[in-house]
């Protein structure tokens, strides 16, 4: 194995792990673009709500993906492959960040001191599907809190959350969970006084 590592040239930073580690960071930096406009762009919401729906806050949560996502993903991505991202190496970044935030939805692990000043952990992933007001729009990174810090989105827990969105949803109904905010868009749009 050792002489495997070594004739493969795994340690040859910039032709082995420099696409790796530019990708990790890509992806993580795109999903924090992506994930804060989705919490502040109302198109972007109505495809992003249903994350946020469950008034309850565990494992199941972290599943919980709209129908609409990865489109609305695709745009803040695209910049990936134009820079030369290799589609492997892609994947399996975006695999990653998507596995690392499946444990940030739970109850069960308290806060975890000097961890949180570089990367997201429960603590301050339940922040950011609170409805408290002190933690509206705060720590939308994946896997990384930096960008959250850098950005002026972070928050540390201090009281319970309240999870949930600010209007309840009031359905089962994974298809009208997944369309209802569509419709109050349309609903603003056909009363405002001019088109812009």
């Amino acid at each position: 194995a050792y002489a495997w590592v070594f004739e493969h040239r795994l340690f040859d930073v910039p032709t082995t792990w420099l696409p790796w580690v530019a990708a990790l960071v890509g992806v993580e930096l795109a999903y924090y673009w992506w994930h804060r406009l989705s919490h502040e762009v109302n198109l972007l919401w109505a495809a992003h709500v249903v994350h946020h729906h469950s008034e309850d806050y565990n494992l199941a949560v972290a599943l919980r993906q709209a129908l609409l996502t990865n489109l609305t993903t695709a745009p803040f991505l695209l910049p990936l492959a134009l820079l030369g991202v290799p589609p492997l190496v892609y994947a399996a970044c975006k695999g990653i960040n998507s596995l690392y935030q499946f444990w940030l939805h739970t109850e069960l692990i308290g806060k975890l001191g000097a961890y949180e000043r570089l990367f997201n952990t429960p603590s301050l992933h339940r922040v950011h599907h609170a409805t408290n007001p002190r933690y509206l729009d705060k720590n939308y990174g994946g896997i990384l809190i930096v960008w959250d810090r850098l950005f002026g989105s972070h928050a540390p827990e201090h009281e319970p959350p309240i999870y949930g969105t600010t209007t309840p949803l009031r359905s089962l109904n994974p298809l009208w969970a997944n369309l209802h905010y569509f419709g109050d868009i349309a609903g603003l749009a056909a009363g405002a006084s001019r088109w812009r």
